[in-house]
């Protein structure tokens, strides 16, 4: 199964990684994840009731430039906070692959910003491309996800899905 379904938290553009998902010049340490300190910092310049009402399975839809400046500490601060994916209008590369890393996926669908309101129930299916708020019946279609980044998010990240294909390999 590839579908994600959960509540949408809705944040607008150019919502920046490191002055907006958290605020970087606050990190405790830089040379690891202080997993207390980034989900207490999570999206709370912009939305403080974000962090005590997150809840596990949660979605972000944002608008376009999500993430810009981005880091994986950004990335786990939104895994570790119980998002399960992020659906924007538009975002680089770069922080894809960095939320990947860690097992979040993000999806670039433009438009996703016009179907969804906040906290209205929207599903995700990576292998289809499909996203669809759950209330209103819209939906949109995005580039699916190929299935090596399946298999790393599925995983919960790229360090465990390498792990469990090196296992794969020894056993055979």
């Amino acid at each position: 199964m590839t579908t994600i379904q959960g509540r949408a938290w809705k944040f607008g553009d150019n919502i920046s990684a490191d002055d907006g998902i958290i605020q970087y010049s606050q990190v405790p340490d830089l040379g690891s994840f202080d997993i207390p300190a980034l989900k207490a910092m999570c999206f709370g310049t912009l939305r403080p009731e974000f962090v005590g009402e997150v809840r596990p399975g949660d979605l972000v839809v944002a608008g376009k430039n999500f993430g810009h400046h981005s880091h994986p500490h950004a990335c786990v601060a939104m895994k570790q906070s119980g998002i399960a994916a992020v659906i924007v209008d538009s975002t680089d590369s770069a922080f894809i692959r960095k939320a990947l890393n860690v097992g979040l996926p993000i999806v670039s669908c433009p438009g996703v910003t016009k179907i969804v309101a906040d906290h209205q129930t929207v599903s995700v299916d990576l292998a289809a491309g499909t996203v669809r708020n759950l209330e209103t019946e819209d939906s949109l279609q995005f580039r699916p996800f190929a299935p090596q980044m399946i298999e790393v998010w599925r995983a919960g990240g790229l360090a465990a899905a390498l792990k469990l294909r090196l296992n794969a390999e020894h056993v055979n």
